[in-house]
């Protein structure tokens, strides 16, 4: 509040008019002044003020200040306030209307506007509005602080997991030390009493010879010469039979050093790796359950509730069928509207068209080292690149004829269409467009992107694969949007595609799976793997129409699976 509204507030408006200072009792909201307690009195005894309605000047204090700063008269003209102007919405005095108001419709007596305005329903209504909004926003608190107490609790809850986590590692790692330890001690005494069993026979055959050694020099010295021809004859059977022994040790391999080593199992060679991580901290948004206030025919107050966009945890897979595909090296796969399959071979150069139940309706011949195809429904024409021969060819599926080649001026893999415009993946060109028009090259990523890899797009964004197998999301301009890094999960990435959810499908040609990764790049999870028949993924496609993965091997097999939501 001003200085001049509080000082007219505490002074008498009539006595302060003739001069005289007295500090005013009441207020009248109608004259737009204070009163003393004298004045007060002829103000309620006066003809034209008696209808006055007076409020104690303390209460009336107690007002906000703005609510203080509004006044009866027009600020402008000094006069009070007599029309209120609907179309502008204001109060309007006698002259404000003449000079401002006078072409408006839905002038009215502002006396009419206020009547009864402290029982309308219009000052009910807000007066709920704002008891209802305080509830709300006492839920909403409430619900935060839960969820910090909750948050709070899950912290001790994992970190006790986690501890109970290491002590399993520790304890298995300890049975494991037990074990080999165990093997080794075993090892090494049985080995022991083979070779000590050995030696004790060396020792007797040992004492035999030193034996015939001391007998030799005492024959030489005193025997007869009949008595020594006939003693070597004795002794030079037992020495053959030393001798052969001596032979029997060597034969079988009695006499080899054995030692003691300790291989690793492969598998401990990403052990460093693997117990980086012991696991994931997730952190999973879900809707609130505070229950809030919703103010019943009045759309501007209701609080709509969130529709639910399915994550890559709501994700279902169901095989539909199995197909063996014809051919080594299949790049690229896509699904026609009426359910056949389409897989382009590399070395081949062939496109090989199969019927639903997985035999082969027709072959076509665009040209050597096809890499990827792009199915355009609009235009019924089938899209080929070819990496080597840096061309795409289109081919008009009516009558399986090539229309046209253009050249690009560099290798071309992944390709994908949109209004007019074939986006492709130029490898050591980066990610460009051409257009069908008059075959102008754009670069749009100027990173050398890997050969045989595919590009996705949905609604206004592209989807690609780096060289470092990371997943780069970008708009038709090539602006980064999000880039996701998935080592060691996902290996030579290969193939995407994208839902109709903005879920983006990734085919590990090495890491043997297929990942899926949320529309904002964040999460990732592991859906398919080899156990379930993914060998050297290389072609992915999904039908936005149908809901339905086509998944091809490079060699062998490809898989149909419907998608669906938990």
């Amino acid at each position: 509040m001003n200085l001049s509204m509080s000082s007219k507030l505490i002074v008498c408006g009539v006595c302060e008019y003739r001069n005289i200072n007295k500090p005013s009792v009441v207020w009248c909201s109608e004259c737009d002044e204070g009163l003393c307690k004298e004045c007060q009195e002829h103000h309620a005894a006066s003809k034209v003020s008696r209808d006055h309605s007076c409020v104690q000047i303390s209460e009336y204090q107690k007002l906000p200040a703005n609510i203080l700063e509004i006044t009866h008269n027009c600020p402008k003209h000094n006069e009070k306030y007599q029309i209120f102007c609907k179309k502008h919405d204001s109060p309007c005095c006698r002259r404000c209307v003449v000079e401002s108001h006078d072409q408006c419709g839905g002038l009215n007596a502002i006396d009419d506007v206020i009547q009864n305005v402290k029982s309308s329903n219009a000052f009910l209504e807000i007066e709920q509005m704002l008891v209802e909004v305080s509830e709300n926003l006492q839920r909403i608190r409430k619900g935060r602080q839960d969820n910090i107490q909750s948050l709070k609790e899950n912290k001790t809850k994992i970190e006790l997991e986690i501890k109970e986590t290491r002590i399993l590692i520790n304890d298995h790692l300890d049975k494991l030390q037990e074990s080999l330890l165990k093997e080794l001690y075993a090892a090494e005494e049985k080995e022991n009493k083979k070779i000590s069993c050995l030696i004790s026979s060396i020792q007797e055959k040992e004492m035999e010879i030193t034996e015939y050694l001391t007998n030799f020099d005492k024959i030489k010295q005193h025997a007869s010469d009949l008595q020594t021809f006939v003693a070597m004859k004795h002794i030079q059977q037992d020495v053959s039979k030393n001798e052969q022994f001596i032979e029997s040790m060597l034969k079988e391999d009695k006499t080899n050093n054995v030692t003691l080593s300790f291989e690793k199992e492969n598998t401990f060679e990403n052990l460093p790796t693997a117990l980086n991580k012991m696991g994931t901290i997730i952190l999973d948004t879900r809707s609130s359950n505070t229950t809030l206030i919703i103010r019943k025919n009045k759309q501007a107050q209701i609080i709509v509730p969130t529709t639910h966009v399915p994550t890559v945890d709501d994700l279902k897979l169901t095989l539909r069928q199995t197909i063996k595909t014809i051919g080594e090296n299949i790049t690229g796969c896509s699904l026609l509207p009426d359910g056949r399959m389409i897989f382009s071979c590399y070395f081949s150069g062939q496109i090989n068209v199969m019927k639903t139940d997985g035999s082969l309706d027709f072959t076509l011949h665009p040209g050597s080292y096809t890499s990827h195809i792009h199915f355009i429904e609009d235009s019924q024409k089938l899209v080929v690149t070819s990496g080597i021969e840096k061309s795409i060819t289109t081919i008009n599926m009516k009558d399986r004829k090539t229309e046209k080649m253009i050249q690009c001026g560099s290798s071309v893999y992944g390709i994908v269409h949109k209004d007019g415009q074939l986006f492709y993946n130029g490898y050591d060109s980066g990610l460009c467009v051409v257009s069908l028009d008059d075959e102008s090259v754009t670069h749009l990523v100027n990173d050398t992107l890997p050969s045989n890899c595919s590009i996705a797009i949905w609604s206004d964004q592209l989807y690609y694969i780096n060289d470092d197998d990371s997943v780069v999301c970008c708009d038709l301009q090539g602006k980064l949007k999000w880039k996701s890094e998935l080592k060691p999960f996902l290996q030579c990435a290969q193939g995407i595609a994208v839902d109709n959810h903005g879920r983006v499908y990734v085919s590990g040609f090495h890491s043997h799976n297929v990942v899926v990764i949320s529309p904002d790049g964040n999460k990732h999870r592991v859906l398919l793997l080899e156990k379930d028949g993914i060998k050297n993924p290389q072609a992915l496609f999904f039908d936005r129409t149908n809901n339905k993965l086509l998944i091809a091997n490079k060699r062998y097999q490809a898989f149909l699976y419907d998608v669906s939501n938990c």
